[in-house]
């Protein structure tokens, strides 16, 4: 192992890099030769995903299992690049938008994905550490600077797949890649710019320096990745390239003017950057401080510019960084995000539903069932109230089990297995029976929430343990209804808020509760209600809503829509007129809106004789 480390450094470098023993090498291997190994490449079934994985990964873990002479590795790993590329392009449908916890096929994709990049990494890191540690008359420059680079790709690439099924940092991750930034800065070639090879036409004129990959890396781990989405953890892995040209690492003394924007890395540790160091650590020569003020800048800059995130904004601008996203971001780097309540440790039973689709069909049956219980006490002819002609059956709206109706990402097809026999061809492993549709009764059945153990709790949400056996899954960005312990037709809204995964058979979430109850209502652009059902829209009145609890709120997975509009919403109660306010929140699940009566309005007007307020709802924010 070239992990150990070195008591006397004067006769060897400290090395912090880990890579297997190694063989002697068959006289009749393929793999000592660059052509034999060019005609294999060519000729694997590139339909078949799961007989081509299973050939790359056996094959690549041969090869870095036995001794080959160093040219003739560097030639050779070159032509591994695409065959794994091509791999972790098509097995990542398996977890990429479906919902947690992963099914044991998924789980077995996803860490396939993140062996291949490590694989490759180490071809790269025996590559550097022969010519580090070897003789220095063989000693070639470049190919220790591309060898250097070219294994820090390939740990970004595995921390990323790893961080899109929301697993923990790999150990050893940080140590290896601080350990080659390192490296490369004492000897002054971090910032020579190394080209992707021609045959890679999707990155042909892609040029990066150690230090850009490096950077990379840690713009990533500075996002708080654990609150994002998949989709919004691959947009930002998309922007990385742009990004890190504003970003800077230098020695802490020089960079402690700035107030915001500043993260710290050790590069003798395992740890991902910090947001804050001691005192005695700022003056300790192994700390760096990574400056994200310029990338903060561009990302202002990209807000003004930046449209909320909706379901219409997915589809007209997939590839751009919403509203939504950017506002985390900032807040983000510009501060620690701490925790505003204590958590206190209580492990309890909660029922829950996640979609919030399936909370509007459930309360929208507790609705129905409670009023076929109440005997008749209108008149005969008195029944066409506004509600009447505005009762929703079963639709494709009420069907769906996780994803908003118009999200193009999902929908109930998203939970069933795919017929591949990934599993089988990769792992050895037999493909798991097709499940049955789990949610059939828990659409139809009033009393449909499972019970779900709680970890710890504050003022404002719950840390929940979220197993396999449960019969739904879920996503950052999921709304989930919470049974009220009191009353089993009441539900609190909640959302998730990160997501964590840390045992094999279990994951972890953190949920914000943001209404302590809610009802079921329809919404239809206009002063007045309409009997067309292409312009109703399916809604969730909040109410007693937490820290700001005289706002109303209603959420939406249907559609956007404009501000400061007259709209009729119809509840259980009558219509009434309201106005959305305040565009507070939105992913691809949900919006969620502040809005206002307007007939309190225009009373509360006339009794302050005060003109109108176009600022009413900035004064709480400042």
């Amino acid at each position: 192992m070239a992990d150990s480390k070195q008591n006397d450094n004067s006769k060897q470098p400290r090395v912090e890099l880990s890579i297997p023993d190694q063989a002697e090498a068959p006289d009749d291997s393929f793999l000592l030769s660059p052509r034999e190994v060019k005609r294999w490449a060519e000729q694997l079934p590139v339909a078949n995903i799961g007989e081509t994985a299973r050939q790359v990964y056996k094959t690549l873990a041969t090869f870095n299992r036995i001794k080959i002479p160093t040219l003739v590795r560097a030639e050779i790993i070159e032509l591994f690049r695409e065959p794994v590329r091509y791999i972790n392009t098509n097995i990542t449908k398996h977890y990429l938008n479906v919902g947690f916890p992963l099914s044991p096929k998924s789980k077995k994709a996803a860490q396939l994905a993140t062996e291949l990049c490590n694989e490759i990494a180490i071809s790269y890191k025996i590559l550097f550490l022969e010519q580090v540690l070897g003789d220095e008359r063989n000693f070639n420059q470049k190919l220790v600077i591309v060898a250097a680079q070219r294994a820090l790709q390939y740990l970004k690439q595995r921390m990323f797949h790893n961080l899109l099924i929301y697993r923990d940092y790999q150990p050893g991750l940080w140590r290896e890649t601080h350990y080659l930034y390192a490296w490369a800065s004492q000897n002054h070639v971090h910032q020579i710019g190394v080209k992707e090879s021609s045959r890679f036409l999707w990155r042909r004129k892609s040029v990066q320096s150690i230090e850009d990959v490096y950077k990379d890396m840690v713009l990533i781990a500075t996002t708080s990745p654990y609150r994002l989405t998949q989709t919004q953890l691959r947009l930002l892995h998309d922007k990385l390239q742009e990004w890190d040209k504003y970003t800077e690492i230098g020695l802490v003394s020089d960079m402690d003017n700035h107030s915001a924007g500043i993260f710290y890395l050790n590069l003798w540790s395992d740890e991902p950057p910090q947001k804050s160091i001691s005192p005695a650590q700022r003056n300790d020569s192994r700390f760096r401080a990574f400056d994200l003020n310029g990338v903060l800048s561009r990302a202002r800059e990209e807000y003004e510019e930046a449209e909320w995130e909706s379901p219409a904004h997915l589809d007209q601008n997939p590839n751009h960084l919403s509203r939504s996203l950017l506002t985390s971001l900032i807040r983000g780097w510009n501060k620690s995000l701490e925790r505003k309540f204590a958590r206190n440790s209580l492990q309890h039973e909660l029922y829950a539903i996640v979609g919030l689709s399936n909370l509007l069909h459930l309360l929208e049956q507790n609705m129905e069932t409670g009023q076929g219980n109440q005997p008749e006490k209108e008149a005969p002819g008195a029944s066409a109230t506004p509600t009447s002609h505005l009762t929703w059956n079963d639709s494709v709206f009420s069907t769906l089990a996780i994803a908003s109706p118009i999200n193009s990402l999902g929908g109930d097809s998203i939970f069933a297995e795919s017929s591949s026999n990934l599993a089988s061809a990769l792992l050895g492993t037999p493909v798991e029976h097709e499940p049955t549709n789990l949610f059939e009764t828990m659409k139809r059945d009033p009393n449909a929430a499972f019970s779900v153990l709680t970890y710890n709790e504050s003022v404002e949400g719950y840390c929940l343990g979220w197993k396999d056996s449960y019969p739904m899954k879920v996503r950052v960005g999921d709304v989930l209804g919470i049974r009220s312990p009191n009353n089993p037709e009441e539900y609190s809204v909640a959302v998730t808020r990160w997501l964590k995964d840390i045992e094999d058979d279990q994951l972890y979430l953190g949920i914000q509760v943001l209404a302590s109850s809610c009802s079921p209502i329809t919404i239809t652009p206009g002063a007045k209600a309409s009997s067309n059902r292409q312009n109703q829209y399916r809604c969730l009145l909040l109410s007693g809503s937490g820290i700001d609890s005289e706002r109303q709120g209603i959420l939406t997975n249907t559609r956007a829509f404009e501000l400061n509009t007259i709209m009729t919403m119809v509840t259980e109660f009558g219509e009434h007129q309201i106005k959305l306010t305040k565009w507070v929140e939105s992913n691809n699940n949900f919006i969620h809106y502040y809005f206002t009566y307007v007939e309190e309005e225009k009373t509360s007007r006339k009794q302050s004789g005060d003109p109108a307020d176009d600022f009413q709802d900035l004064w709480n924010d400042l």
